[in-house]
């Protein structure tokens, strides 16, 4: 039978900071598709939510005194309550932390451990904290993380490692089948040229320091952040715990992503890890560029950052007019000011 839903997600937002504009951006974006849906009479099904298991969430804890949870409680908290403000709607709240999603990464875990997608091996190389990603040599730049610039970590380790060099092909096959899949068009050859330089198999499990999702049978280890945060947009509509209801929504219509998660791990990763599932993919996986703050790159260092519950408040003050009106005008040129998929520039000038 057809798919009468329209499922549309936003990536899960790392808790080591406040929501800001960058993401309130696809948040809205995706608010706003969901309503479009609704006023044509479908069922649409907004997914948005939290990645709590991080390093570097930990370690954002641990700079303010706080336990893990403790911290990522809060934080969550903070993002439900500026997305309400924002007159966001979503449909359902995802955190990595919850038992929901904990218990489905568990069970993918050992099932694709039992049916050889997972494998046990060494892991030596370079790691960047704040991306949660593995590097090659040949890929720093200047030594640093080619995407943050950020200093890298070298990492010892037995790990367990996704086989990801098995689905090159299959990726390239269902990509060049279907024309939409990626979008924009620029993305989509990023992608392209990615896989065919050579997939390397991913360590997806890191040292048990204390935060994570602990291995199945293996508690000293931890489950790899991207292989947990992926998992998501399955478990929170049902995955092997109520089919029926995930069979009704699966797969997502749309699944909105920034352009520095887009190439690597949500159109790469993501589907591999789909195929060794036996699933659906997305219909469309779409990357959205990033706003810069008067030409420059948001920063907490740089006390640049815009926090879009602020800007509302100072807007409706400035011109005399309720928080919601400001809020819809905030709203509005989020949508239209830059053509989605392209970077855009913010200024209160």
């Amino acid at each position: 039978m057809p798919k009468t839903t329209y499922y549309v997600t936003t990536p899960i937002y790392y808790v080591n900071d406040v929501p800001h504009i960058g993401t309130a951006y696809p948040t809205i974006h995706a608010d706003a598709m969901a309503r479009y849906q609704r006023l044509k009479g479908r069922d649409a099904y907004f997914l948005t939510g939290t990645d709590e298991n991080a390093t570097k969430v930990a370690n954002a804890a641990a700079e303010r005194g706080m336990p893990p949870q403790q911290y990522v409680d809060e934080l969550a908290e903070r993002f439900k309550q500026v997305w309400a403000k924002l007159n966001i709607r979503y449909d359902d709240f995802i955190r990595t932390t919850e038992p929901r999603h904990v218990k489905v990464v568990e069970r993918i875990f050992e099932r694709l451990l039992e049916q050889g997608d997972i494998y046990k091996g060494y892991y030596e190389g370079w790691y960047c904290v704040p991306d949660e990603t593995f590097y090659s040599e040949s890929e720093l730049v200047d030594g640093k993380c080619p995407d943050c610039g950020r200093e890298v970590e070298w990492v010892q380790e037995e790990n367990y490692y996704f086989r990801l060099s098995a689905y090159s092909d299959r990726l390239l096959r269902h990509i060049e089948a279907n024309p939409g899949f990626l979008q924009p068009e620029f993305r989509k050859n990023e992608v392209v040229s990615f896989i065919k330089q050579g997939l390397r198999d991913v360590s997806i499990t890191r040292a048990n320091r204390g935060w994570g999702i602990p291995v199945p049978g293996d508690p000293d280890k931890v489950i790899y952040v991207w292989f947990d945060a992926l998992i998501n947009y399955i478990s929170a509509i049902g995955y092997l715990d109520d089919m029926e209801r995930f069979e009704r929504l699966w797969p997502a219509d749309l699944q909105i992503l920034g352009k520095d998660i887009f190439v690597r791990f949500h159109c790469t990763f993501w589907p591999a890890m789909l195929m060794a599932l036996g699933l659906e993919q997305p219909k469309v996986l779409f990357g959205h560029g990033w706003w810069t703050i008067n030409g420059e790159k948001m920063s907490k260092s740089k006390g640049n950052v815009v926090l879009p519950d602020v800007i509302a408040d100072e807007l409706a003050a400035e011109a005399g007019i309720s928080t919601n009106i400001a809020v819809d005008a905030i709203r509005y040129f989020l949508c239209r000011e830059v053509p989605f998929g392209l970077d855009g520039d913010f200024s209160m000038a």
